[in-house]
């Protein structure tokens, strides 16, 4: 007997445990995601041509802008970050723009600048043009990088989820008798 074989043959004993199993996973991956994307927000701004803000690590912070699903505000700004002494910071644009989205919210990653130390900086936004409606719902998000173990997580949760459907199909066919040909 093939190892396909015993495993359909016993599915109503493995069935539930591996259901359960795959829900488990998959609520803890999004418990994970979740964590992962408040904890790495170091300072949420409001959306403002110049700014002073304080960002208390050296070492790459992501630039990431979030406002209403599908506002088209932050179209054509530049951005530009330099130190309390005017100097800019080094920053290049995100190559992968991770998305976090909600129901009614989006946020996009835009820019990655490499803070030399601990302190005050101002951050700088071209093109903004006078203030409008709803400016208000914007804002401008300073987070730790995070992409890798996002993407870790997403992984973890089409896993999860792959494992609890195909359970339950499988067991749902075996409960039903179906003959899927395994021997």
């Amino acid at each position: 007997m093939s190892a396909w074989g015993f495993l359909y043959r016993n599915l109503l004993w493995f069935g539930p445990p591996l259901m359960l199993m795959g829900a488990l996973l998959l609520g803890l991956c999004i418990r994970g995601e979740v964590r992962l994307v408040k904890e790495s927000k170091i300072v949420s701004l409001p959306l403002l041509a110049q700014q002073e803000v304080t960002l208390p690590n050296e070492g790459e912070v992501v630039l990431s802008v979030e406002g209403p699903r599908f506002s088209s505000r932050f179209q054509g700004l530049k951005y530009a970050l330099l130190t309390a002494g005017g100097m800019p910071v080094e920053g290049r644009a995100v190559w992968l723009q991770a998305r976090t989205t909600g129901v009614s919210w989006a946020r996009v990653e835009t820019r990655v600048f490499t803070i030399p130390q601990p302190g005050r900086y101002i951050l700088q936004v071209e093109g903004l043009g006078m203030a409008r409606e709803g400016d208000d719902r914007h804002h401008l998000v300073f987070t730790r990088p995070h992409l890798a173990p996002a993407v870790g997580y997403v992984l973890g949760m089409i896993l999860s989820f792959g494992l609890f459907v195909v359970s339950l199909v499988f067991f749902v066919l075996r409960l039903t008798g179906v003959d899927v040909g395994v021997e």
